[in-house]
């Protein structure tokens, strides 16, 4: 299967995710009157975390640890498109509801299908393969959260923190345990690092004990603070046994994998109970770090594995725009005041240049590969 042809998906998904997301931005300001907050943020995130960062990681690990798509698992990755094009309507028109629940479930289903089929097809490097499995079975894992969202609703704990801590778990190993480490295999890979099972031992550890964050959200106990903190270490640690390669390597690889140690280390500030209080306290402080990792980290990784480069005041562009709308949220009244204007329209204002730099970079991409398969047809 051609990768350019699967890229479609979730280049297209991204651009309307981040397009549903500046809409959402618009109307926080209080422009738009009994504007559905919700129902859109749902959209929004099912949208880029599903049809745009799954969809990408998977088709990277699947091109690089494969022989490349066959037709069945081809399909079964068609149906997991669909499901997001419907959760993307369903969520905007009705919440959380049926046909946005049946999805999601079917979305889920699908994958785990097409998950096993990727287990069955890996082929190279036995020992980097073992990463890629130990995404796949964080995926599995994560999805124990939304499984006991209904068992909680029935006896009526939708306020109790177990609920949110159901949502944190699918959470925690979707992006720390199933994007994390697919993102780490491809890099490794294509750096060439030499990676042992001890290596893939600790990753899996530190990510597992990362997972003392989340619970710090509803309770308060010090050793929620020393897992945490003994995982973010571990993480760290076993990341910079891979320095010495890596800087060696293509720089755009060297720029992703200082991103990643920077990553790192804010999960080991984010271990004093001081930061981790100002993150349970202020969702701003969520907010940014949530988009540090997804703006931050996983879309330029993606962007790097492009065949072709991209342009530096691009990259300058897009780089500036985030480190903006992270500062106006990490210092919000201070940059309101700078600006004499409200943190709502200051956010606004630099998520419109992440959007426009988003929107570009994939419908260029989508552009360049539909008139590069015109000129081979005509051929």
């Amino acid at each position: 299967m051609i990768p350019k042809k699967l890229w479609q998906y979730p280049l297209l998904f991204g651009i309307l995710g981040v397009l549903i997301g500046l809409v959402l931005r618009y109307a926080f300001t209080g422009a738009v009157a009994g504007f559905p907050f919700k129902n859109v943020l749902h959209s929004h995130s099912h949208v880029l975390l599903l049809g745009f960062i799954f969809n990408a990681l998977l088709i990277l690990v699947w091109t690089n640890f494969t022989k490349g798509f066959d037709k069945v698992s081809y399909n079964y990755y068609i149906a997991l498109q669909i499901c997001v094009a419907v959760m993307l309507v369903a969520f905007i028109l009705q919440g959380y509801a049926f046909y946005s629940i049946l999805f999601s479930t079917l979305h889920l289903w699908i994958s785990y299908i097409l998950l096993i089929r990727l287990w069955k097809r890996l082929t190279g490097n036995k020992v980097v393969n073992q990463l890629v499995k130990l995404g796949i079975i964080f995926h599995f894992i994560s999805s124990l959260g939304p499984y006991m969202l209904g068992p909680l609703m029935v006896m009526e704990m939708q306020q109790s923190p177990w609920y949110q801590q159901a949502i944190f778990f699918y959470l925690h190993f979707q992006y720390f345990g199933l994007f994390f480490v697919w993102m780490l295999a491809v890099l490794l890979q294509k750096a060439e690092v030499l990676v042992t099972k001890k290596h893939i031992g600790v990753i899996a550890l530190s990510l597992v004990l990362l997972f003392a964050h989340s619970l710090d959200y509803n309770f308060d106990h010090w050793l929620i603070q020393v897992f945490g903190g003994l995982g973010s270490v571990l993480l760290l640690v076993v990341l910079l046994n891979f320095k010495n390669i890596i800087i060696q390597s293509q720089k755009q690889y060297t720029y992703i994998y200082y991103i990643i140690l920077f990553v790192g280390v804010i999960n080991i500030a984010g271990s004093i109970p001081s930061i981790a209080n100002m993150v349970i306290e202020s969702r701003f402080i969520l907010i940014a770090w949530l988009h540090l990792l997804f703006l931050g980290m996983y879309i330029p990784f993606i962007w790097m594995t492009f065949t072709r480069k991209m342009s530096s005041l691009l990259w300058i562009f897009y780089g500036s725009m985030v480190l903006f709308s992270e500062a106006i949220l990490v210092f919000p009244k201070i940059l309101s005041q700078w600006f004499s204007i409200s943190v709502m329209w200051l956010l606004f204002f630099a998520y419109l240049g992440v959007t426009l730099a988003i929107c570009f970079v994939h419908l260029k991409f989508l552009f360049e590969s539909k008139n590069k398969n015109k000129s081979i047809e005509a051929v």
